[in-house]
Protein backbone atom coordinates (compact mmCIF):
# COMPACT_ATOMS: atom_id res chain seq x y z
CA UNK A 1 0.00 0.00 0.00
CA UNK A 2 1.30 3.13 -0.82
CA UNK A 3 1.95 5.72 1.55
CA UNK A 4 -0.12 9.17 2.06
CA UNK A 5 0.42 12.55 2.99
CA UNK A 6 -1.51 15.44 3.89
CA UNK A 7 -2.38 17.55 1.18
CA UNK A 8 -3.83 21.52 0.96
CA UNK A 9 -5.88 21.94 -1.85
CA UNK A 10 -8.83 23.86 -3.81
CA UNK A 11 -12.04 22.16 -2.95
CA UNK A 12 -12.64 21.00 -6.47
CA UNK A 13 -9.64 18.94 -6.70
CA UNK A 14 -10.48 16.09 -4.43
CA UNK A 15 -13.89 16.11 -6.57
CA UNK A 16 -12.67 16.00 -10.04
CA UNK A 17 -12.65 13.02 -12.43
CA UNK A 18 -11.40 12.51 -16.09
CA UNK A 19 -14.10 12.82 -18.80
CA UNK A 20 -12.56 10.63 -20.51
CA UNK A 21 -14.37 9.65 -24.21
CA UNK A 22 -16.74 12.37 -23.03
CA UNK A 23 -14.18 15.19 -23.56
CA UNK A 24 -14.59 17.74 -26.58
CA UNK A 25 -10.60 18.76 -26.29
CA UNK A 26 -8.74 15.41 -25.18
CA UNK A 27 -4.92 16.23 -23.53
CA UNK A 28 -4.25 13.49 -25.81
CA UNK A 29 -3.78 15.40 -28.77
CA UNK A 30 -1.48 18.59 -30.13
CA UNK A 31 0.54 18.11 -27.12
CA UNK A 32 4.13 17.13 -27.07
CA UNK A 33 4.40 15.10 -23.83
CA UNK A 34 7.79 13.68 -22.56
CA UNK A 35 8.40 9.91 -21.53
CA UNK A 36 11.48 9.84 -19.74
CA UNK A 37 14.19 7.03 -20.49
CA UNK A 38 12.63 4.70 -17.90
CA UNK A 39 9.50 4.88 -18.55
CA UNK A 40 10.20 4.16 -22.44
CA UNK A 41 12.32 0.77 -21.80
CA UNK A 42 9.65 -0.17 -19.63
CA UNK A 43 6.67 0.51 -22.47
CA UNK A 44 8.50 -1.19 -25.23
CA UNK A 45 9.41 -4.56 -22.91
CA UNK A 46 6.31 -5.26 -21.28
CA UNK A 47 4.32 -8.43 -21.90
CA UNK A 48 0.60 -7.05 -23.18
CA UNK A 49 -1.74 -8.38 -26.34
CA UNK A 50 -0.60 -7.37 -29.81
CA UNK A 51 -2.59 -4.86 -30.26
CA UNK A 52 -1.35 -2.56 -27.65
CA UNK A 53 2.05 -3.49 -28.84
CA UNK A 54 1.73 -2.55 -32.07
CA UNK A 55 0.50 0.52 -30.67
CA UNK A 56 3.54 1.64 -28.13
CA UNK A 57 6.00 0.77 -30.98
CA UNK A 58 4.53 3.07 -33.38
CA UNK A 59 3.79 5.53 -30.40
CA UNK A 60 7.23 7.82 -29.83
CA UNK A 61 9.70 10.14 -31.80
CA UNK A 62 12.90 11.29 -30.46
CA UNK A 63 13.14 14.70 -29.52
CA UNK A 64 15.69 17.22 -30.94
CA UNK A 65 17.40 17.18 -27.61
CA UNK A 66 17.53 13.86 -25.70
CA UNK A 67 17.96 13.42 -22.25
CA UNK A 68 17.08 10.83 -19.22
CA UNK A 69 13.79 13.02 -18.23
CA UNK A 70 13.21 13.70 -21.93
CA UNK A 71 13.68 10.48 -23.91
CA UNK A 72 11.08 10.20 -26.38
CA UNK A 73 8.01 12.20 -27.46
CA UNK A 74 4.31 10.58 -27.77
CA UNK A 75 4.27 10.94 -31.77
CA UNK A 76 0.76 12.21 -33.49
CA UNK A 77 -1.23 9.84 -35.71
CA UNK A 78 -2.67 11.21 -38.63
CA UNK A 79 -5.91 12.59 -36.69
CA UNK A 80 -3.25 14.62 -34.53
CA UNK A 81 -4.10 12.53 -31.43
CA UNK A 82 -1.78 9.51 -29.19
CA UNK A 83 -1.31 6.45 -31.07
CA UNK A 84 -2.28 4.66 -27.98
CA UNK A 85 -5.81 6.50 -27.99
CA UNK A 86 -8.90 4.49 -28.83
CA UNK A 87 -11.97 6.68 -29.21
CA UNK A 88 -11.35 9.06 -26.49
CA UNK A 89 -9.83 5.84 -23.84
CA UNK A 90 -5.98 4.80 -23.54
CA UNK A 91 -5.76 1.71 -24.93
CA UNK A 92 -2.05 1.03 -22.40
CA UNK A 93 -5.04 2.42 -19.23
CA UNK A 94 -7.51 0.07 -20.13
CA UNK A 95 -5.19 -3.01 -20.40
CA UNK A 96 -2.46 -2.34 -17.86
CA UNK A 97 -3.91 -0.27 -15.50
CA UNK A 98 -3.18 3.56 -14.31
CA UNK A 99 0.27 2.71 -13.05
CA UNK A 100 1.98 1.82 -16.42
CA UNK A 101 1.09 5.75 -17.50
CA UNK A 102 4.10 7.42 -18.01
CA UNK A 103 3.91 9.83 -15.21
CA UNK A 104 2.73 13.21 -16.88
CA UNK A 105 -0.61 11.27 -17.90
CA UNK A 106 -0.67 10.30 -14.69
CA UNK A 107 -0.62 13.49 -12.84
CA UNK A 108 -2.44 15.66 -15.49
CA UNK A 109 -4.53 18.40 -14.79
CA UNK A 110 -2.66 17.85 -11.10
CA UNK A 111 0.21 20.16 -10.22
CA UNK A 112 1.46 18.45 -7.09
CA UNK A 113 4.14 21.34 -4.97
CA UNK A 114 6.12 21.12 -2.01
CA UNK A 115 6.52 24.84 -0.15
CA UNK A 116 8.27 25.31 2.75
CA UNK A 117 7.82 21.52 3.40
CA UNK A 118 4.23 21.98 3.16
CA UNK A 119 2.40 19.88 0.20
CA UNK A 120 -0.10 21.71 -1.62
CA UNK A 121 -1.93 20.43 -5.38
CA UNK A 122 -4.53 22.18 -7.73
CA UNK A 123 -4.96 21.88 -11.26
CA UNK A 124 -4.26 23.34 -14.52
CA UNK A 125 -7.20 25.33 -16.23
CA UNK A 126 -6.37 24.33 -19.41
CA UNK A 127 -8.49 21.14 -18.67
CA UNK A 128 -11.83 21.13 -19.67
CA UNK A 129 -13.58 19.53 -17.06
CA UNK A 130 -11.52 21.67 -14.29
CA UNK A 131 -12.92 24.83 -15.95
CA UNK A 132 -16.60 23.34 -16.28
CA UNK A 133 -16.13 22.87 -12.55
CA UNK A 134 -14.96 26.24 -12.01
CA UNK A 135 -17.45 27.81 -13.97
CA UNK A 136 -20.11 25.85 -11.80
CA UNK A 137 -19.48 26.80 -8.18
CA UNK A 138 -17.23 28.28 -6.02
CA UNK A 139 -14.96 25.38 -5.39
CA UNK A 140 -11.41 27.16 -4.55
CA UNK A 141 -11.72 26.99 0.04
CA UNK A 142 -8.41 24.69 0.84
CA UNK A 143 -9.42 21.81 2.44
CA UNK A 144 -7.00 19.00 3.80
CA UNK A 145 -6.91 15.58 1.82
CA UNK A 146 -4.82 12.37 1.97
CA UNK A 147 -3.26 11.41 -1.00
CA UNK A 148 -0.44 8.95 -2.28
CA UNK A 149 0.42 11.70 -5.24
CA UNK A 150 4.54 12.86 -5.00
CA UNK A 151 5.51 16.18 -4.73
CA UNK A 152 6.79 17.13 -8.58
CA UNK A 153 8.33 20.79 -7.68
CA UNK A 154 9.78 21.94 -4.54
CA UNK A 155 9.80 25.74 -3.19
CA UNK A 156 11.28 27.27 -0.35
CA UNK A 157 9.90 30.95 0.41
CA UNK A 158 10.84 33.38 3.27
CA UNK A 159 7.94 34.20 5.37
CA UNK A 160 7.31 37.50 4.28
CA UNK A 161 7.34 36.31 0.45
CA UNK A 162 4.45 33.61 1.78
CA UNK A 163 2.31 36.63 3.41
CA UNK A 164 2.34 39.02 0.30
CA UNK A 165 1.54 35.21 -1.62
CA UNK A 166 -1.57 34.90 0.88
CA UNK A 167 -2.32 38.74 0.45
CA UNK A 168 -2.18 38.30 -3.22
CA UNK A 169 -5.41 35.59 -2.56
CA UNK A 170 -6.79 37.58 -0.88
CA UNK A 171 -6.98 40.47 -3.13
CA UNK A 172 -8.11 38.27 -6.12
CA UNK A 173 -10.94 37.15 -4.18
CA UNK A 174 -11.84 40.39 -3.27
CA UNK A 175 -15.63 40.56 -4.48
CA UNK A 176 -16.42 43.73 -3.46
CA UNK A 177 -14.66 45.90 -5.95
CA UNK A 178 -14.40 44.87 -9.80
CA UNK A 179 -11.64 42.01 -10.86
CA UNK A 180 -9.75 44.36 -13.15
CA UNK A 181 -9.55 46.35 -9.73
CA UNK A 182 -7.99 43.59 -8.04
CA UNK A 183 -5.34 43.68 -10.69
CA UNK A 184 -4.27 47.26 -10.42
CA UNK A 185 -4.11 46.57 -6.46
CA UNK A 186 -1.76 43.41 -6.66
CA UNK A 187 0.77 45.20 -9.59
CA UNK A 188 1.04 48.08 -7.36
CA UNK A 189 2.20 46.36 -4.26
CA UNK A 190 4.55 44.83 -6.94
CA UNK A 191 6.09 47.70 -8.59
CA UNK A 192 3.58 50.62 -8.57
CA UNK A 193 5.96 53.15 -10.48
CA UNK A 194 6.67 50.81 -13.36
CA UNK A 195 2.29 49.45 -13.52
CA UNK A 196 1.40 53.56 -13.28
CA UNK A 197 3.73 54.67 -16.10
CA UNK A 198 2.65 51.49 -18.17
CA UNK A 199 -0.99 51.87 -17.17
CA UNK A 200 -0.90 55.30 -18.86
CA UNK A 201 0.35 54.25 -22.01
CA UNK A 202 -1.88 56.04 -24.71
CA UNK A 203 -1.82 52.64 -26.51
CA UNK A 204 -5.11 50.66 -27.78
CA UNK A 205 -5.34 47.94 -25.96
CA UNK A 206 -7.18 46.17 -28.24
CA UNK A 207 -4.41 46.30 -30.98
CA UNK A 208 -1.97 45.06 -28.74
CA UNK A 209 -3.98 42.07 -27.45
CA UNK A 210 -4.73 41.27 -31.14
CA UNK A 211 -0.60 41.36 -31.69
CA UNK A 212 -0.07 39.27 -28.65
CA UNK A 213 -2.51 36.76 -29.63
CA UNK A 214 -0.68 36.53 -33.32
CA UNK A 215 2.30 35.69 -31.60
CA UNK A 216 0.91 33.26 -29.53
CA UNK A 217 -1.29 31.42 -31.65
CA UNK A 218 0.72 28.71 -33.58
CA UNK A 219 -0.57 26.29 -36.00
CA UNK A 220 -1.77 23.53 -34.70
CA UNK A 221 -2.08 24.54 -31.02
CA UNK A 222 -5.31 24.54 -29.15
CA UNK A 223 -5.56 27.94 -29.69
CA UNK A 224 -5.19 28.42 -33.20
CA UNK A 225 -8.75 27.78 -34.06
CA UNK A 226 -10.15 30.03 -31.27
CA UNK A 227 -7.22 32.42 -31.75
CA UNK A 228 -7.83 32.91 -35.42
CA UNK A 229 -11.47 33.66 -35.09
CA UNK A 230 -10.96 36.70 -32.78
CA UNK A 231 -8.12 38.18 -34.56
CA UNK A 232 -10.22 37.72 -38.23
CA UNK A 233 -13.41 39.35 -36.49
CA UNK A 234 -10.95 42.36 -34.92
CA UNK A 235 -8.51 42.33 -37.37
CA UNK A 236 -11.09 43.17 -39.79
CA UNK A 237 -12.98 45.83 -37.74
CA UNK A 238 -12.77 46.73 -33.77
CA UNK A 239 -15.16 48.48 -33.34
CA UNK A 240 -16.92 45.74 -32.91
CA UNK A 241 -15.51 44.80 -29.81
CA UNK A 242 -17.35 47.17 -27.91
CA UNK A 243 -21.34 45.94 -28.82
CA UNK A 244 -19.67 41.79 -28.08
CA UNK A 245 -18.26 42.79 -25.06
CA UNK A 246 -21.61 44.61 -24.52
CA UNK A 247 -23.44 41.23 -25.41
CA UNK A 248 -20.98 39.22 -23.61
CA UNK A 249 -21.39 40.49 -19.86
CA UNK A 250 -25.35 40.44 -20.62
CA UNK A 251 -24.97 36.73 -22.12
CA UNK A 252 -22.72 35.63 -19.37
CA UNK A 253 -23.62 37.96 -15.99
CA UNK A 254 -21.06 36.21 -13.98
CA UNK A 255 -18.33 36.39 -16.16
CA UNK A 256 -16.17 38.17 -13.61
CA UNK A 257 -16.87 35.29 -10.70
CA UNK A 258 -16.02 32.96 -13.45
CA UNK A 259 -12.72 34.70 -14.78
CA UNK A 260 -11.64 35.74 -10.96
CA UNK A 261 -12.07 31.75 -10.23
CA UNK A 262 -10.22 30.90 -13.34
CA UNK A 263 -7.36 33.43 -12.91
CA UNK A 264 -6.95 32.58 -9.17
CA UNK A 265 -6.61 28.88 -9.90
CA UNK A 266 -3.75 29.85 -12.58
CA UNK A 267 -2.24 32.18 -9.53
CA UNK A 268 -2.13 28.62 -7.39
CA UNK A 269 -0.91 26.49 -10.21
CA UNK A 270 1.91 28.75 -11.26
CA UNK A 271 2.93 30.00 -7.78
CA UNK A 272 2.20 33.53 -8.70
CA UNK A 273 4.41 35.63 -8.62
CA UNK A 274 7.06 33.45 -8.12
CA UNK A 275 6.53 31.82 -11.16
CA UNK A 276 10.17 31.66 -12.80
CA UNK A 277 13.12 31.59 -11.33
CA UNK A 278 14.44 33.44 -13.89
CA UNK A 279 12.11 36.35 -14.06
CA UNK A 280 11.35 38.88 -11.02
CA UNK A 281 8.13 39.76 -9.71
CA UNK A 282 7.64 42.98 -12.58
CA UNK A 283 7.02 40.20 -14.82
CA UNK A 284 4.75 38.53 -12.51
CA UNK A 285 2.85 41.36 -12.90
CA UNK A 286 2.86 41.63 -16.93
CA UNK A 287 2.07 38.02 -16.68
CA UNK A 288 -0.92 38.61 -14.87
CA UNK A 289 -2.33 41.92 -16.80
CA UNK A 290 -1.90 39.87 -19.53
CA UNK A 291 -3.66 37.17 -18.56
CA UNK A 292 -6.34 38.91 -17.54
CA UNK A 293 -6.80 41.09 -21.07
CA UNK A 294 -6.51 37.55 -23.11
CA UNK A 295 -9.34 35.87 -20.99
CA UNK A 296 -11.06 38.95 -22.20
CA UNK A 297 -10.30 39.16 -26.17
CA UNK A 298 -10.40 35.48 -26.39
CA UNK A 299 -13.67 34.67 -24.49
CA UNK A 300 -15.76 38.09 -26.13
CA UNK A 301 -14.21 37.49 -29.57
CA UNK A 302 -15.48 33.92 -29.94
CA UNK A 303 -18.70 33.89 -28.08
CA UNK A 304 -19.42 36.19 -30.50
CA UNK A 305 -19.36 33.65 -32.99
CA UNK A 306 -19.45 30.54 -31.05
CA UNK A 307 -22.25 31.30 -28.51
CA UNK A 308 -22.76 28.60 -25.84
CA UNK A 309 -21.34 27.92 -22.76
CA UNK A 310 -19.46 24.58 -24.00
CA UNK A 311 -18.01 27.57 -26.54
CA UNK A 312 -16.82 29.67 -23.37
CA UNK A 313 -15.04 27.14 -21.39
CA UNK A 314 -13.35 25.47 -24.46
CA UNK A 315 -11.76 28.98 -24.71
CA UNK A 316 -10.71 29.29 -21.66
CA UNK A 317 -9.14 25.78 -21.44
CA UNK A 318 -7.30 26.53 -25.19
CA UNK A 319 -5.92 30.07 -23.59
CA UNK A 320 -4.55 28.23 -20.22
CA UNK A 321 -2.89 25.49 -22.26
CA UNK A 322 -0.71 28.54 -23.41
CA UNK A 323 -0.55 30.10 -19.66
CA UNK A 324 -0.19 26.63 -17.87
CA UNK A 325 1.85 24.96 -20.00
CA UNK A 326 4.97 27.49 -21.36
CA UNK A 327 7.16 29.72 -20.45
CA UNK A 328 4.35 32.43 -20.37
CA UNK A 329 4.81 35.10 -17.76
CA UNK A 330 8.84 34.99 -18.91
CA UNK A 331 7.96 35.24 -22.63
CA UNK A 332 5.64 37.98 -22.19
CA UNK A 333 7.76 40.14 -19.67
CA UNK A 334 10.18 40.25 -22.20
CA UNK A 335 8.13 41.18 -25.28
CA UNK A 336 5.47 43.31 -23.85
CA UNK A 337 6.29 47.11 -22.51
CA UNK A 338 2.38 47.85 -21.96
CA UNK A 339 1.00 45.14 -20.48
CA UNK A 340 -0.92 46.87 -18.08
CA UNK A 341 -3.21 48.31 -20.79
CA UNK A 342 -5.05 45.09 -21.21
CA UNK A 343 -6.90 45.62 -18.04
CA UNK A 344 -8.55 48.49 -19.54
CA UNK A 345 -10.36 45.66 -21.84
Amino acid sequence: MNKTNKWLMPSYCRDFHCKADRCRNTCCSSWRIPVSKAEYQRLITMNCSKELDRRIQNAFVIPETVTDSCYRYVSFNWLGECPIQDKGLCYLHREKGEEYLPKICRLYPRSCKQINGTLVMNCSSSCERVVEMLYENDSLDIIEVDSDMEAQLCYEICEDDIRQLHLFQRIIQDRSTTLSQSIIDICRIINEEEFMKDFESDKDPLKEALELLNRFTSEGSRLSRIGETVIDRYGNDPHLYVSDRERFEKDFPDWMTFFERVINNSMIYENFPFVDERSDRTVAYKGLCVCYGLMRVVCIGYTAVHDSEEDLIDAVAALFHLIDHTAFYYNVGIIVDNAAILLKL
